[in-house]
């Protein structure tokens, strides 16, 4: 009874054995092959994923923009800090030197005859000279000087004066340049003298300088502008 029961107890503990043994084999192999697989995966080639979503390169395309504006702005800065910011009072403008003018024209529809002229321009003093035009002249103390002048109205403003009979104009300007003058409202005073009397004997008209008829308060205004230029 003894011997059975220690048999059978010899028997289940031989079998308790067998089936460690057993799984402790299984164990191992499926350690073993676990092991295998992780060193294949350490030695697999991973290629990079990328992405292509257009969301990603809209937003580098804008970074890309940003940055370069910024860049941009920075180098206006640093430019600017060397270029000094000059206000519309420091922009030097170049004064206008003032031209006084007046024109005799024919009545519309006729010409001055050029014989006409001369003898008009001899008359009132006039002499031919300096670019083929004439000249009033101002004599004190020896000294000459031209007080103003007489041109073609039609470029290159010159008169033939050796074939003046042959000659037609379709208007003359008589003109002086302010700043040349030392007494620019006396010269006006003149010219304008000298052309009242040409309008009045080649029965013409007198203008301005706008073409048009010379009014009282035309006149005025100029002798005012004039009288501003006057050294103090």
């Amino acid at each position: 009874m003894e011997e059975n029961s220690l048999r059978l107890i010899l028997l289940i503990v031989g079998v308790f054995i067998l089936l460690g043994i057993y799984y402790y084999d299984v164990l191992q192999k499926k350690k073993a092959i676990q092991e295998d697989d992780f060193e294949h995966s350490l030695n697999r080639r991973v290629d990079p994923v990328v992405e292509t979503d257009s969301d990603f390169s809209g937003v580098y395309e804008e970074q890309q923009i940003q940055t370069v504006a910024e860049d941009t702005t920075q180098k206006e800065l640093k430019e600017s800090d060397f270029t000094p910011a000059l206000d519309n009072d420091d922009v030097p403008v170049a004064e206008q030197i003032p031209v006084v003018q007046l024109a005799v024209l024919p009545i519309q529809g006729q010409v001055l005859a050029g014989k006409d002229l001369l003898e008009a321009f001899t008359q009132l003093n006039l002499e031919f000279g300096d670019m083929g035009i004439f000249h009033r002249y101002e004599r004190y103390n020896g000294v000459e000087t031209q007080q103003f002048h007489v041109a073609n109205i039609l470029e290159p403003g010159t008169f033939p004066v050796g074939s003046m009979n042959d000659f037609e104009s379709t208007g003359i300007v008589l003109f002086f340049q302010a700043s040349d003058m030392v007494n620019a409202e006396e010269a006006f005073e003149n010219m304008l003298d000298v052309a009242r009397q040409l309008s009045q004997s080649l029965k013409a008209k007198l203008v301005d300088a706008e073409m048009k008829e010379l009014v009282p308060e035309k006149i005025v205004e100029i002798q005012s502008r004039l009288a501003t230029l006057a050294p103090r």
